[in-house]
C-alpha cells in the first residue's frame, strides 16, 4: 500500500511541473522572437507579366520580363507590418495606352509602393499598398499592388519566400508577378 501512494505522489507531480516547463519554453520562443528584431529585409526574383503587353508594330503579344524586388518592412507587432517594396522590371517593353491608344514603351520601370503587410498565422501572410512607377523620360503611372507570400524560417532570422503580386497602374496596365526570394529579419 505505501509503494501505491509513492507511485501515485510520484504521478502527481509528474503532472503537474509537466505545465511549468511547457510555459518556460514558450517564454523562451517569444524572447527569440524579440531578438530577431522588427525590420525585415528581402530580395525576391522574378518574373511579371505584362496584362496589355504589345511587339513594336502594336499587336497583342504575351509579355513576361525578368524581375527582382527589394522589400524593407518594419513590424509593428508580431502580425502587422508598413514598409517600402520596390519592384524593378528589368527588360524594354511596349504597351498600348487606355486613353489614346498609342503605342508607349516603358524603359525598365521601377515601381515602389508604400505597404501594409498582415501575417495572420506562421507562413502567409497578405499586403496592400499604393505608390507609382516611374521611367526615365517617360510617364508617371498611380500603382495599387496587392502581394500574397508564403514564407519558411530557415534559423536565426532568414527566411525563403514565394511571393505573387498584381499591380494595377491607373489608365495605363497590369502587372501580375511570381517571385522566389530569401529574407532576412534584424
Amino acid at each position: 500500500m505505501r509503494n501505491f501512494y509513492f507511485f501515485s505522489l510520484f504521478v502527481l507531480i509528474s503532472f503537474f511541473s509537466t505545465p511549468v516547463f511547457a510555459q518556460e519554453e514558450a517564454e523562451e520562443e517569444e524572447q527569440e522572437e524579440m531578438e530577431e528584431g522588427k525590420h525585415s529585409l528581402a530580395f525576391v526574383l522574378g518574373h511579371a507579366r505584362i496584362g496589355q503587353g504589345r511587339n513594336a508594330e502594336g499587336e497583342k503579344q504575351f509579355t513576361s520580363v525578368p524581375s527582382f524586388a527589394l522589400d524593407y518592412n518594419y513590424w509593428i507587432s508580431e502580425k502587422f507590418a508598413l514598409g517600402l517594396h520596390t519592384d524593378f522590371l528589368n527588360e524594354n517593353f511596349f504597351i498600348e495606352s487606355e486613353s489614346e491608344g498609342t503605342l508607349i514603351e516603358r524603359e525598365r520601370p521601377i515601381a515602389p509602393a508604400i505597404m501594409g503587410t498582415l501575417k495572420p498565422g506562421e507562413h502567409w501572410s497578405f499586403g496592400l499598398g499604393f505608390g507609382g512607377e516611374f521611367v526615365k523620360g517617360g510617364e508617371t503611372y498611380f500603382v495599387t499592388r496587392f502581394a500574397i507570400e508564403y514564407g519558411v524560417e530557415i534559423r536565426n532570422g532568414w527566411e525563403v519566400l514565394g511571393s505573387l503580386t498584381q499591380d494595377f497602374r491607373a489608365n495605363a496596365y497590369n502587372v501580375t508577378g511570381l517571385g522566389i526570394g530569401i529574407e532576412k529579419r534584424f
